[in-house]
């Protein structure tokens, strides 16, 4: 039901709280090749159903032999070995050990039978047909036994893990060749303003429109998929238009400009004419992007971001980028992009005490310990955040920061290099 274009602020833990209300139905999921699953969010537990390795095998290049053989070995009264054949990865021998013998075998290949041990090539005298062994071997010594890795049966993944690079590796040693994940959510995106402009050779007379290029990359970085809906002029029958097909089209519309409460933002009115909606934030107790909102239409998610690029940031951190995880299986903020720093300068921060304030700092490390150098300027100023390396969440009503004080720095994939 429409209530009212007037603000009422939540802060970012209440405004997680309710973007969780809005992602209730059961996700969608797909299968994909394996080759395809890197950074893709497993919908279902994966069962190994095979061991590896599947046999005992040899973890250096050396001899497999039997080790009751090597008992009273010694540098002084070696025991001498019939070498019976070699074993390589790909050919070689393939007959078993017995006692008084020993085969030459290469780091990863299968124990022949009857041998439980491998002499390394270091560690013997080569004499062509035999071998001296310097030493006694126990058994198993230099050999991986079967399911050492993994065991047949064993879970080896659980639902909601993000598949990396040595994961899909082993799911291919494990011959597993697709793979169950959350389909990633289509996020159509529309940019508000006659003033804009997507054509090069407008971009002399108009403002282009490189926040949603911006965004767009974010959005691919949290595992979202953009959907370019272009410019809508400020014209309300224009952006009804826009949101319609995004709505037609997308799992989450995400609207740049056009949300607060002047004159021509229109994004509100728009919604309104095109059906029951429910207003979910109506303004996040954070400056700047306080004027970021989230509603929903046709049981799909519409955010609307800010104009401003500090604030669309902002807006995109606080309400977008938990909806595009919690749509990919995910919990809404990824806590491990965070560094831990000492603010390199005293700081003051008086305006907006009711709010939470979002700071761009530059890291700096010194002997492995991080110290953040406040970047300062209005949210309208790229430069801002192009020589920054991450973000402060400065409390509601905390005024002083001190000098060497302990802070958390967020980062964003795609906006800031990991150091």
């Amino acid at each position: 039901m429409w209530t009212s274009k007037k603000f009422a602020y939540v802060s970012l833990k209440e405004a997680y709280l309710l973007i969780r209300e809005v992602v209730k139905e059961k996700l969608l999921e797909e299968v994909v090749p394996v080759f395809q699953a890197y950074n893709r969010v497993l919908a279902e537990d994966v069962i190994s159903n095979v061991s590896i390795p599947p046999f005992s095998v040899s973890h250096v290049d050396g001899y497999a032999l039997r080790s009751e053989d090597t008992i009273k070995a010694s540098i002084n009264n070696p025991v001498s070995l019939k070498v019976v054949g070699r074993i390589y990865l790909d050919e070689g021998y393939r007959g078993g050990v017995k006692s008084g013998e020993a085969a030459y075998i290469s780091t990863g290949c299968a124990l022949p039978d009857g041998a439980d041990a491998v002499a390394p090539v270091e560690r013997v005298r080569d004499k062509g047909d035999y071998i001296e062994v310097l030493r006694p071997l126990k058994p198993g010594e230099n050999v991986i036994p079967a399911g050492a890795d993994i065991k047949r049966g064993e879970k080896v993944f659980s639902v909601g893990r993000i598949l990396h690079a040595q994961d899909v590796k082993l799911l291919m040693d494990m011959k597993k060749w697709t793979v169950k994940v959350f389909r990633k959510p289509v996020v159509a995106m529309i940019s508000i303003g006659s003033e804009l402009t997507n054509r090069i050779e407008e971009a002399d007379k108009k403002k282009f429109d490189s926040h949603s290029m911006a965004i767009s990359i974010l959005v691919s970085e949290a595992g979202g998929v953009p959907l370019s809906m272009g410019i809508a002029p400020d014209e309300t029958h224009a952006i009804i238009n826009m949101l319609k097909e995004g709505l037609k089209r997308a799992d989450i519309v995400a609207t740049i400009g056009g949300a607060s409460i002047g004159e021509k933002d229109y994004v509100l009115e728009a919604i309104r004419q095109i059906g029951e909606s429910k207003i979910v934030i109506r303004g996040i107790r954070v400056q700047p992007g306080r004027v970021t909102s989230l509603c929903m239409l046709d049981g799909k998610p519409i955010v609307m971001l800010p104009g401003h690029f500090q604030s669309t940031l902002v807006g995109f951190y606080a309400v977008l980028l938990p909806l595009i995880r919690l749509f990919s299986g995910l919990e809404p903020i990824d806590s491990y992009l965070t560094v831990r720093a000492k603010l390199s300068r005293k700081m003051i921060i008086r305006e907006f005490l009711p709010f939470e304030r979002v700071r761009f700092v530059k890291l700096i490390r010194v002997s492995g310990d991080y110290f953040a150098e406040p970047i300062l300027g209005n949210s309208s100023l790229v430069s801002v955040v192009t020589n920054s390396d991450g973000f402060i969440i400065i409390p509601q009503g905390k005024e002083i920061i001190e000098e060497g004080e302990e802070i958390d720095v967020h980062l964003l994939k795609g906006l800031y290099p990991f150091k």
